[in-house]
């Protein structure tokens, strides 16, 4: 945030480059020779969204499926998700992790366990609320809960959970990053072998209750 901002006090210009359609040239390159549409932090007038950082986290829930592992996903906005979110002031990326993941899926933190640490993502997106681009660090974790019943958290826009067979998970997120994610990751290393503590419930449509 101190960079974004110049000697003078005034704002300056710190740009947020999509290294994809980023072609340099010069020696040394500057700024004169970025494509605008290798800049992601800019609005519709024209003007630099002040880039912001957010730290959040979240977990990467599987089980065991009757067709191998399945992966707890939350549909909200649109878009299937993973469960994630903000970190409070004073947490620690896994005790973010454990709170959103259950207050999204609508139960309570004992039921989750962290089995292992999968590193993070990083996306963009304009914060209009805040007149920022906000660049989003999310932590990842692995986990497994004993829960069989769940409640969308529906104060968070999300309007339905379910597990969904792995083979399907990538197909059905809507975020690239996400998709990234689950590309690296075995499923059968991140303890979907894990039992529950109860019959298994749902077919990948909407659990609740």
């Amino acid at each position: 945030e101190a960079a974004a901002v110049a000697p003078d006090g005034h704002l300056g210009r710190v740009l947020v480059l999509d290294g994809d359609r980023l072609t340099l040239h010069g020696d040394p390159p500057t700024t004169a020779h970025v494509a605008r549409e290798a800049v992601l932090n800019v609005d519709l007038d024209g003007d630099l969204w002040r880039p912001a950082p957010v730290v959040a986290a979240g977990g990467v829930v599987v089980r065991p499926g009757a067709d191998g592992p399945e992966v707890l996903m939350i549909f909200r906005r649109g878009a299937w998700d993973l469960p994630k979110g903000k970190q409070d002031p004073g947490e620690s990326h896994r005790k973010t992790a454990r709170r959103e993941v259950a207050e999204e899926v609508g139960i309570k933190k004992k039921r989750v366990t962290i089995t292992a640490d999968l590193g993070t993502t990083v996306h963009g997106y304009p914060w209009a609320r805040r007149d920022v681009y906000a660049i989003k660090t999310t932590h990842w974790f692995a986990m497994t809960t004993t829960a069989t019943r769940f409640k969308p958290e529906t104060r968070e826009g999300i309007e339905a959970v379910a597990w969904v067979p792995w083979a399907e998970a990538r197909e059905r997120l809507g975020f690239e990053t996400l998709q990234a994610l689950l590309d690296r990751l075995d499923p059968e290393a991140l303890g979907a072998e894990a039992e529950s503590d109860g019959p298994a419930t749902g077919d990948g449509t909407a659990q609740t209750g």
